[in-house]
């Protein structure tokens, strides 16, 4: 499992660009981008937020079954 391509992987079905997420996320595009490269990791409150942004379960994203 690889929690940045993941996140990209969500990104990209729900069809949002990585500047909207951040936008939505209020944070920076830069920062959307270090997560789904794994230079860095969104902290748990973050992550939530994607999951509710992207309309995809965190299961899902952790692969989790």
């Amino acid at each position: 499992m690889n929690l940045g391509e993941n996140i990209r992987k969500a990104r990209k079905a729900a069809g949002v660009s990585q500047s909207e997420l951040a936008e939505r996320l209020q944070v920076h595009q830069k920062d959307i981008s270090r997560w789904e490269n794994g230079a860095h990791a969104p902290t748990i409150e973050m992550f939530a937020k994607i999951c509710r942004e992207l309309n995809v379960s965190a299961d899902e994203i952790l692969e989790l079954k």
